[in-house]
């Protein structure tokens, strides 16, 4: 349970972290807009990117991503490229980040967006936020549940600080990063979240950063669009999530050196960058012209299939960042797509596109993210959409349904699959995972030397009390050493028929039943145990230890989840259970 203090502090630090992560957000852009300034001669998320040379277009990708792939290759060398995200954070080490990896991937991230990567700074942004708030917490000797809650709490105020959208921030930290809608989270993320948009109103103002016209009341044709928009989208995030990895196995196959990887992906980007400007970068204000005044539909069908083949490329060779952004813009592209394709020669061309966009950028974000209700409220903070919610949601529920049916991952989900980790989610698996057969209640059996004969064991074993739970007994060596189990049945027949026998001669020593006390409780948690549903738990040298119960073994594991959820989703009140 919690502690007045704990709770004081979680909620100072989310509040107070909320505000400084924002500043550290428009920092950290407002540096890389430099260096681009530098590279490119103008800071390429802008307008004035199109007047860039077709030549420093392929030049700087390809160079920059050369000095990335170095860099990667000497973080590698001295094993600082295992950096641990929140997700991963949250579900197997108890919230706990490093200082150094968060700011290794935002460095990573910086170069990669730096050099006109097709990737996003939600990843870095969230990371430096989660990554700033736990190890905060850590100083403070703050419990598990305590630092999980405040990586949820740094990652909303990233993803707020991004796109000016807290309410956006806070569902997606709670979606991605906790796992659910908690009680016990919302308050200190949405604090977070809340305090973050507060700071990016100020420095960035607060108008949508995707302002969409008022589109006018709902028309019929609105329904079915989002329905083939959402079934697309799916299919779209699909290939995008398939396609990056991919392109990464594909390089692995060719043996192409580590740094030369990323080389690869800025070759592919630097090409389309050269015809296609609008392919570098987070895509933010091409999404805002494409709003404003959408091209014809073959440079629309060219600047989507562009876009995920840059994004692709980019992630797949090794560029740090997101694909949060860059699902807005391929969506954006699709939807407007689909509505010439579609929607005019049914409707005409007096139909509104706007809401067409709004469906393609969040059905395929949703689809890659992973987080639908946090997807819908980013529609209405950054586009001002109202009247035409309801379009979206169908969209994106129809696109996370069928993403989560056909392929069963979000993007954040996946690159874990595809690296042999099981992690679905982020439920904090690192706390049943650190649970061995030491924290589990042991009984102590009656020990036979394993040389004893069998009739005099069995003439010197103590009659069971009535109501005793049979419990085998245990042979032993003369240090301890566990040879097996032996049944009391087992041994008064045996008595009856051979009782010179060593009972050695009739010990049963299952090997799934023969256990260390640091192993994994869940790694046995399906295996029943040997001799009537018992492990045997031996120390380091092999000396039994004691025996622990099936049923026991299984309320300990059920316990410890149970705890785990109430961490998850109680009340966030130290007087929860006066």
């Amino acid at each position: 349970m919690e502690t007045d203090r704990e709770v004081a502090i979680v909620l100072l630090l989310a509040a107070i972290g909320g505000a400084v992560i924002a500043f550290l957000v428009a920092g950290v852009h407002d540096a890389v807009d430099g260096v681009q300034t530098l590279l490119f001669g103008t800071a390429i998320d802008g307008r004035a990117a199109a007047g860039i040379a077709p030549w420093r277009r392929l030049a700087v990708p390809v160079a920059g991503a050369l000095v990335l792939g170095l860099v990667l290759v000497w973080l590698g060398r001295h094993n600082r490229l295992a950096i641990i995200d929140p997700l991963e954070a949250n579900a197997t080490e108890g919230g706990r980040m490093s200082a150094t990896q968060t700011l290794t991937f935002l460095m990573l991230s910086a170069i990669s967006v730096s050099i006109g990567g097709s990737v996003g700074f939600e990843a870095a942004m969230s990371q430096l936020g989660a990554g700033l708030l736990s190890v905060t917490g850590q100083r403070l000797g703050l419990p598990r549940r305590a630092l999980r809650c405040l990586v949820a709490c740094g990652t909303a105020a990233g993803i707020a600080a991004i796109f000016d959208a807290p309410l956006t921030g806070t569902l997606y930290a709670l979606e991605l990063v906790i796992g659910g809608y908690a009680v016990r989270a919302l308050l200190p993320t949405l604090t977070a979240g809340a305090m973050s948009g507060l700071v990016s109103h100020f420095v960035i103002g607060a108008e949508p950063i995707f302002r969409m016209p008022d589109i006018g009341p709902p028309q019929a044709w609105h329904y079915p669009m989002a329905v083939l928009v959402g079934v697309g989208a799916a299919g779209l995030g699909i290939a995008v999530m398939r396609g990056a990895t991919g392109f990464e196995a594909w390089l692995a196959r060719r043996a192409v050196a580590k740094a030369l990887r990323p080389a690869a992906g800025g070759l592919v980007l630097g090409l389309l960058a050269a015809v296609f400007w609008q392919v570098m970068g987070p895509g933010h204000t091409v999404l805002r012209e494409l709003i404003a005044a959408p091209p014809s539909g073959l440079l629309l069908a060219a600047l989507l299939v562009a876009k995920v083949l840059a994004s692709l490329a980019c992630v797949g060779s090794g560029f740090r960042g997101g694909l949060f952004s860059a699902s807005l813009l391929m969506g954006g592209f699709f939807g407007a797509l689909l509505h010439l394709l579609l929607v005019v020669p049914l409707v005409g061309p007096q139909a509104s596109m706007e809401l067409s966009i709004a469906v393609g950028m969040t059905a395929v974000c949703a689809s890659i993210i992973g987080t639908p209700v946090a997807i819908l409220l980013l529609a209405i903070e950054t586009t001002g959409l109202h009247i035409g919610i309801v379009a979206v949601a169908l969209g994106v529920v129809i696109s996370s349904h069928l993403t989560r049916r056909l392929f069963g991952y979000s993007f954040s989900t996946w690159k874990f699959h595809v690296r042999g980790q099981d992690l679905s989610g982020p439920r904090d698996i690192g706390r049943i995972r650190a649970l061995t057969f030491a924290d589990t209640p042991l009984t102590d059996p009656v020990r036979i030397g394993g040389d004893t004969r069998i009739g005099a064991a069995a003439a010197g074993l103590p009659p069971l009390a009535a109501g005793e739970t049979v419990v085998p007994l245990a042979a032993v060596n003369p240090m301890g050493v566990f040879l097996g189990f032996v049944r009391r049945t087992r041994l008064m027949a045996a008595a009856a028929e051979t009782p010179d026998l060593p009972v050695a001669m009739i010990a049963e020593a299952p090997h799934a039943a023969f256990v260390h006390m640091n192993e994994a409780l869940n790694e046995h948690i399906d295996i029943a145990g040997g001799a009537g549903g018992w492990f045997a738990v031996v120390d380091a040298e092999n000396r039994l230890i004691g025996f622990a119960g099936e049923a026991a073994v299984l309320r300990r594991y059920l316990h410890e989840v149970h705890a785990a959820d109430h961490d998850d989703t109680g009340l966030f009140s130290a007087r929860q259970d006066r």
